[in-house]
């Protein structure tokens, strides 16, 4: 994948009042898939102190930081070996499972706007597509702020892979 176009951005709600933003910098990941065979897999890797949400929250006192423990857990990973395709061979979703602070969950994330074409500057073959899902973060332990800030986290994600 290329880390520099794959950037999982966030969004939750804040007092009840406002919809507050994140994202997180640093990732990696490999994508395959055999569109023919309608298999594929996919590994996401989630640098948890590559946080941003802006000025104030860099630091490792931060409230973000603390609610990932990111000394104990320096990553979160998505992880599938079911990709979903339509009938004409994109995909539209992915089964797998998703671990943060340790604990990992069954998750479905939806694809939306898959495409395989030929990169036009770097005449490579890449895919690309748009990721989303919704998580609550109790699942994974993550209880502090609750309700101040929602349980319930949107996630997207863009995502381009390039063909090795």
């Amino acid at each position: 994948m290329d880390a520099s176009h794959c950037i999982p951005v966030f969004e939750f709600n804040h007092l009840g009042l406002t919809t507050q933003t994140g994202r997180f910098d640093k990732v990696s990941g490999t994508f395959s898939m055999d569109r023919d065979a309608r298999v594929g897999h996919v590994l996401f890797n989630i640098e948890t102190a590559s946080l941003n949400m802006g000025f104030g929250t860099e630091t490792s006192n931060s409230p973000g930081y603390r609610l990932l423990e990111v000394t104990r857990f320096p990553t979160m990973t998505f992880k599938s070996d079911k990709l979903v395709f339509d009938d004409k061979k994109n995909v539209v979703a992915a089964a797998g499972q998703l671990t943060l602070l340790g604990i990992s969950k069954p998750i479905t994330v939806s694809v939306s706007r898959f495409k395989c074409s030929v990169h036009p500057m770097f005449q490579k073959m890449m895919c690309a597509g748009n990721i989303s899902a919704t998580v609550k973060r109790s699942e994974f332990g993550m209880m502090s702020y609750i309700p101040a800030i929602s349980d319930e986290i949107k996630v997207s994600i863009p995502i381009e892979a390039y063909k090795d």
